[in-house]
């Protein structure tokens, strides 16, 4: 879905959608929920201030992704995340030596 699309069914402007996404703008708890129940993701990452605190905001932006992608592409993703954690495996075992 588009962002534009994605505005359109929660009743806000695109500009205000690409703020709340790119700029860190909070938005309303009624376009929270709106954003939620759309997008169909789950409710108590953005009410449990234990959860939000676990992941650094690129583990979030990145999770959130993920669960936008198509079911298809996901083994894409898993090999290039197999990918990354093999270099870190790799780049550890240099810096042991």
């Amino acid at each position: 879905m588009s962002r534009r699309e994605l505005a359109e069914n929660v009743g806000i402007d695109p500009r205000y959608l690409a703020n709340i996404e790119l700029c860190g703008t909070i938005p309303s708890v009624p376009v929270v929920m709106q954003l939620i129940r759309i997008c169909k993701l789950p409710a108590e990452r953005y009410f449990n201030p234990e959860l939000l605190r676990e992941d650094s905001e690129q583990r979030q932006r990145t999770s959130h992704k993920l669960q936008l992608c198509p079911e298809k592409y996901l083994p894409i993703v898993e090999g290039v995340i197999d990918g990354a954690i093999k270099l870190k495996v790799a780049d550890d075992e240099k810096e042991d030596v």
